[in-house]
């Protein structure tokens, strides 16, 4: 039988399975093997101007920003979110967002922790800028992203 103790874990600063999205480059700080399927949690860090473009999916998403100042759009309203700011995105929201300082920190909550997938699938095939827009396609129909131009 497990105690209290054995059925949490702490991951270390710095610790997790790193990879690169669109030039981002995300750590997983834990999955939905740890949550029971519930959420994934990661940390992303990115540059100057990146930022997806207005799109939806249909998973749940928040962030927290740690370090800089990014533009984040959701429907129609647009904010600056500096550290502390926390943004909650239902699924089918269109939103969008843009790294302004030379770089962000921020953590993403992802929910249900299926929707890892397709960031996971984004690292192995588009993971740099810019894109080969038909692996990019190919996996956003593939988890019903859709992308707003």
């Amino acid at each position: 039988m497990q105690t209290l103790l054995e059925k949490h874990f702490v991951l270390a600063p710095g610790k997790g399975k790193k990879f690169s999205v669109l030039d981002a480059i995300f750590t997983t700080k834990a999955t939905g093997k740890d949550t029971k399927g519930a959420w994934t949690l990661y940390e992303i860090t990115d540059t100057a101007g990146n930022g997806p473009p207005l799109h939806t999916h249909p998973w749940d998403e928040a962030f927290y920003i740690l370090e800089g100042e990014l533009e984040i759009q959701t429907g129609t309203k647009t904010i600056v979110a500096t550290p502390g700011y926390f943004i909650n995105i239902p699924g089918e929201t269109a939103h969008a967002f843009k790294i302004l300082s030379a770089s962000a920190k921020f953590i993403a909550l992802i929910s249900p922790a299926q929707a890892t997938e397709f960031y996971e699938e984004m690292g192995q095939f588009v993971n740099s800028t810019p894109p080969d827009m038909s692996k990019f396609q190919a996996i956003a129909d593939k988890h019903d992203v859709r992308l707003i131009l």
